[in-house]
């Protein structure tokens, strides 16, 4: 807005000393005025690329074409001018931050995460919450419960130990770290915490609910089956143009969930600055794991700078090329998933 105000100020000058030299009258000026400063924006979706970026058709035009033969125009078209942003805010419960289970410096992002919430960029923010019985299998204090796999036992003498992956008998295994007893359900440590509001209307995912199965992503449990175990928020992003990521853990909840949004096609962005890892080294290779699979690694404030940015819209443009019909695969997936489970 500034600079379109100031860019009329210096043609109106420009203009008077002109016409002061060639003789023109100021009511033909105010015309001239008038016709450069009102003129509307193109219309044809080649034209208002060019427009909004201030480009040459030769910088656009190959990018439509591309787009256009993967079936990704209208989508990267409303990634540009209609945007449906959501925000998934995850995990960020009293057991997380200062509990059984706290990140280190989980608190730095408390207040941050409070009013990034509160920025008129999103169409919608979702929360995860993870929300378990008390007799859940992530528990080390259940690890009695049930029975642990016969070869790996024979291959892992000696006790079992918090924050220990062991692998529990079933069809398929099932590898589990446990952890300590958290986010039980109904109890104080499963609550957001107190900065953290969730206004009415505000869409909360919980997961997992099974006490058979983990959940790090907020999409879908850990079945070890591609899209299978579904918590619901698959539908509720449904129509999104970009997913934005904050929350804990790093190199959990928030990757699984990252790595989650990228298979389904959403262009996806970890605010590295809006989330903590439970291990540095992991954390990292996290991040490095959702770049490969063409998500973004950025902060707030470079990612707001970045919004309007043509080379973050060419690399939206190329993620979704690369992922184009990925909505028709993943359906095939799902129903190749029901069936294996009918038949095991």
């Amino acid at each position: 807005m500034k600079s379109a105000l100031q860019f009329t100020i210096i043609l109106a000058l420009g203009t008077t000393i002109v016409a002061q030299r060639e003789n023109i009258s100021y009511a033909d000026i105010k015309e001239l005025l008038i016709s450069t400063t009102t003129k509307s924006p193109p219309s044809d979706p080649l034209h208002r690329v060019m427009f909004k970026f201030s480009l040459y058709e030769h910088e656009v035009l190959p990018w439509l074409n591309k787009l256009d033969s993967a079936g990704q125009k209208v989508n990267w078209l409303r990634y540009v001018f209609s945007p449906r942003r959501t925000l998934l805010v995850i995990d960020m419960q009293n057991d997380f931050i200062t509990g059984s289970l706290k990140v280190v410096d989980a608190e730095e992002i408390v207040n941050p995460i409070a009013q990034l919430i509160k920025e008129d960029v999103w169409n919608q923010v979702i929360y995860s919450q993870d929300w378990h019985p008390q007799d859940h299998i992530s528990f080390f204090s259940n690890v009695d419960l049930r029975p642990l796999d016969a070869t790996w036992l024979s291959e892992h003498p000696g006790n079992v130990s918090m924050f220990e992956e062991v692998v529990f008998k079933r069809y398929p295994p099932y590898a589990q770290v446990l952890w300590p007893d958290h986010c039980v359900q109904g109890s104080q440590g499963a609550e957001f915490h107190s900065n953290i509001t969730t206004p009415k209307q505000t869409k909360v995912i919980q997961k997992g609910t099974n006490p058979m199965i983990d959940s790090y992503s907020a999409f879908f449990d850990n079945t070890g089956i591609k899209f299978s175990g579904s918590t619901g928020l698959r539908e509720l992003v449904k129509g999104s143009t970009e997913v934005v990521v904050v929350g804990l853990a790093m190199d959990y909840c928030v990757g699984f969930t990252s790595l989650h949004s990228l298979e389904l096609g959403y262009p996806t962005t970890i605010l590295r600055d809006m989330t903590r890892p439970v291990n540095k080294h992991t954390g990292e290779d996290m991040l490095g794991q959702v770049k490969r699979e063409g998500g973004q690694v950025s902060t707030w404030n470079r990612w707001q700078n970045e919004m309007d940015d043509w080379e973050r819209a060419k690399e939206v443009a190329e993620f979704l090329i690369q992922n184009a019909g990925v909505i028709e695969r993943c359906s095939l997936v799902m129903i190749a998933s029901v069936l294996v489970l009918i038949l095991m």
